[in-house]
């Protein structure tokens, strides 16, 4: 019983990455990347962003940095393009 229920929950939650705005500083530009939990019940519903890590782009060179403990996807770099 207990399981069907998280199982039924975590079909109810969406996970998502959104690249936001650039930030400049001097020749680098810092993307950050956050990912935006979406949970919906039959009652219930909330959003909460969640800051996972920053791309730095810095001329030719782009590199990530994680902001949190967990190892991150080298794809996550993909999501700037530049």
């Amino acid at each position: 019983m207990v399981s069907e229920n998280l199982k039924s929950f975590q079909e109810e939650v969406e996970k998502n990455i959104m690249v936001f705005k650039p930030v400049k500083v001097g020749e680098k530009e810092i993307y950050p990347l956050v990912e935006v939990v979406e949970i919906n019940l039959t009652n219930f519903h909330a959003q909460y962003l969640e800051p996972i890590a920053l791309v730095v782009v810095d001329d030719d060179d782009k590199y990530l940095v994680p902001l949190d403990e967990k190892e991150p996807s080298p794809e996550l770099l993909d999501l700037v393009s530049r």
